[in-house]
């Protein structure tokens, strides 16, 4: 057994910032190549990710009842692509796991903190969500929305974090490396989830339990934590976690269009010694995941 209890210690509490300077970065997407600020591959600091939205966005959804204003952009981890030996060696996949072989790269091989700093450049207020939309090397989540009733859509869940930003502020905060192997952890039990669906003759969803969508979305949700004994989460936490190799990192608003902007740095460690690329290497690195998960009910 690899699974992880650690202390609930949450994200830290964001830290509300002073106005915002005029040569802020330009409201585009842009992502970052490569890392920096290392030794080598076992202590990495990413240079900034930034991602912002402006007010000319259309919806990124809109059916008449929600209409919600988002941006995406994918963020890699310099995580490693396995040699084929390496590949060959791997096994299948342990028992109670929802993976088609063994993880090359498991929670306990990695450290990831992320600081994040979001700015309303607005002279209004707005509600802000931060995404982080995550993916090991088996999938790529995408969680879309879910259409209640005729009167009704919600979001689904990812690993989302909303925020109160004052106009023409900024906060800002860390996700610490409790929060992201929580998250890790979070994907692994929703793809046990949707695995089991989809392999066992009977709907593992039978006996008064919920719908599969209505569970992985109380597992993403950020305030329920895998050490807590919850019912609905911790028969679905396989006895292996893979690794983060990157998320999809998100701004979501649902107050209509608004320029905001979020950028990110990373800290990064290599625990196993050898799953991660040294800066400067080129090395072929996991890359984005070609399998995309969702949640039964979720449209797009």
């Amino acid at each position: 057994m690899t699974r992880m209890f650690r202390a609930p210690c949450r994200w830290r509490a964001p830290r509300t910032g002073g106005s915002v300077p005029r040569n802020f970065w330009p409201l585009v997407t842009s992502l970052a190549a490569a890392v920096a600020c290392s030794q080598g591959a076992g202590d990495q600091v990413t240079p900034p990710v930034d991602l912002g939205m402006t007010s000319a966005i259309a919806p990124y959804y809109n059916d008449g009842n929600l209409a919600l204003y988002q941006v995406n952009v994918p963020v890699s981890l310099p995580v490693r692509r396995p040699t084929a030996d390496e590949s060959q060696s791997l096994g299948s996949a342990p028992p109670g796991t929802p993976y088609p072989h063994a993880p090359f790269l498991t929670a306990e091989d990695e450290s990831l903190e992320v600081h994040y700093v979001i700015s309303n450049l607005d002279t209004a207020p707005h509600t802000v969500s931060l995404l982080i939309d995550p993916w090991n090397e088996f999938v790529r989540w995408s969680p879309g929305v879910t259409v209640v009733s005729d009167d009704e859509t919600v979001p689904n869940f990812g690993y989302d974090l909303s925020f109160w930003v004052d106009a023409l502020s900024r906060v800002e905060g860390d996700m610490t490396q409790d929060d992201t192997q929580e998250i890790a952890i979070k994907l692994a039990a929703v793809e046990n989830v949707l695995f089991q669906q989809q392999t066992v003759a009977t709907s593992v969803m039978d006996n008064g339990s919920p719908d599969a969508t209505t569970l992985v979305n109380h597992i993403f949700d950020a305030q329920n934590w895998s050490n807590s004994g919850d019912p609905l989460f911790d028969p679905w936490i396989p006895s292996v976690i893979a690794g983060l190799t990157g998320f999809d990192l998100g701004l979501r608003t649902v107050d209509g269009p608004a320029n905001v902007a979020v950028e990110i740095t990373m800290q990064v460690q290599d625990l196993n010694g050898n799953r991660f690329v040294v800066q400067g290497s080129n090395v072929p690195q996991m890359g984005i995941p070609t399998t995309v998960l969702s949640p039964p009910a979720a449209r797009f």
